[in-house]
């Protein structure tokens, strides 16, 4: 029978835990970001402008 094992190796165990940290940081980044312009957001959402209109129509003729 073969035994097999793996190995912890802690820099690769830190280095997961510091990119968990600055997802989460980044997360808690872009959320606040989000507060920040959900306003503007809904706004257009409910009434978009005629410029904002003709410059989405623009854009997705010139793709």
């Amino acid at each position: 029978m073969m035994e097999t094992s793996t190995s912890i190796n802690k820099s690769d165990y830190e280095q997961s835990e510091k990119q968990e940290m600055l997802a989460t940081e980044l997360d808690t980044r872009d959320r606040a970001f989000y507060e920040s312009i959900k306003a503007q957001l809904d706004g257009l959402k409910k009434s978009p402008s005629e410029d904002t209109i003709s410059r989405i129509l623009a854009y997705s003729k010139a793709k």
